[in-house]
């Protein structure tokens, strides 16, 4: 028995060294490949993630097929509240992260762009029969009041806000249940804001408490200029497999194996918020007073 746990071991240190050695940057012409990072380990998801983690294929952009239709776009000349909720269904907290709210204020159309703020302004709140105060407002703009969508193209053209603690993402989940979940892009500037540089594409499936529920995320470093110039970021979402874009390159592909494809066939909702990542605040500046997360226009393409 400890022959094979010792032999276990092995296996596991090989699997990420191997990995963390073929960690590509983006802004080099060689093929671009992507490591895995995993929160919780065990073997059977390691064996797993060592498979699908590396992934190469010709540097060549990628080109919508003309018999592709577009099902959903939002251009952003307008707040369109037709379109999306402005905030979470379930109102302005989360349980998991008090140290942020969702707040309209922070949501604004200038000039042909979408800005979601993250801003210092403390308000209080009634949790759990208490008071409380949350700190930080963020903006975020979900789809599920009028469109949803099962398999397709979903592309974004974004900047990143800058700064230490942040947490930008464009993201898919399950228009009825959670998860599933696809991370087209999470981007976290941690402590001095130069990990936003920094792409996580990320799924989530299983039910919560079994044995069912795992995560899968992979890396892929990009041009330093993420928070000063904008970026396309796309996934293409098949029964077979997830392709991620970025500036129309593959950065990366997911295989959905019979273990995955069975949580990823249901229709999903698309999110894009502004957020700060809590373990990160400290390094916030003491005159932080906000940031802004922009984008250009979002699309959705179906090929069916």
């Amino acid at each position: 028995m400890r022959s094979k746990q010792v032999l276990l071991l092995i296996f596991i240190l090989t699997s990420v060294t191997f990995a963390q050695n073929n960690t590509k940057s983006l802004e080099k012409t060689k093929p671009v490949k992507t490591i895995f990072l995993k929160k919780e380990l065990n073997f059977r998801s390691r064996a797993l993630k060592t498979k699908y983690a590396l992934h190469k294929k010709p540097n060549s952009k990628f080109k919508i097929p003309s018999n592709w239709k577009l099902t959903f776009e939002d251009q952003f000349d307008s707040l369109n509240t037709q379109k999306w909720r402005l905030g979470q269904a379930w109102g302005e907290i989360h349980p998991q992260n008090l140290h942020q709210y969702y707040s309209k204020e922070q949501i604004k159309v200038k000039n042909g762009f979408l800005y979601l703020g993250g801003a210092y302004e403390p308000k209080a709140f009634k949790f759990n029969d208490s008071s409380i105060t949350v700190p930080y407002a963020i903006g975020l703009i979900n789809s599920d009041l009028s469109f949803k969508q099962k398999y397709g193209y979903f592309e974004i053209r974004a900047k990143n806000p800058k700064g230490a603690a942040t947490w930008p993402a464009f993201w898919l989940t399950g228009a009825t249940k959670w998860p599933p979940e696809i991370d087209i892009f999470e981007m976290y500037g941690r402590k001095n804001g130069k990990h936003v540089h920094h792409q996580y594409m990320s799924l989530h499936w299983g039910k919560d408490n079994t044995k069912s529920r795992g995560f899968m995320s992979q890396r892929v470093k990009l041009p330093n200029n993420t928070d000063s110039v904008f970026h396309q970021y796309a996934c293409l979402w098949t029964p077979q497999f997830i392709k991620f874009y970025t500036d129309g390159r593959l950065v990366s592909k997911i295989r959905l194996n019979k273990r995955l494809r069975q949580w990823f066939d249901d229709e999903m909702v698309i999110i894009i918020n502004n957020c700060f990542e809590q373990k990160y605040l400290s390094y916030l500046p003491k005159d932080f007073k906000s940031n802004q997360f922009i984008v250009d226009w979002v699309r959705v393409y179906s090929f069916q």
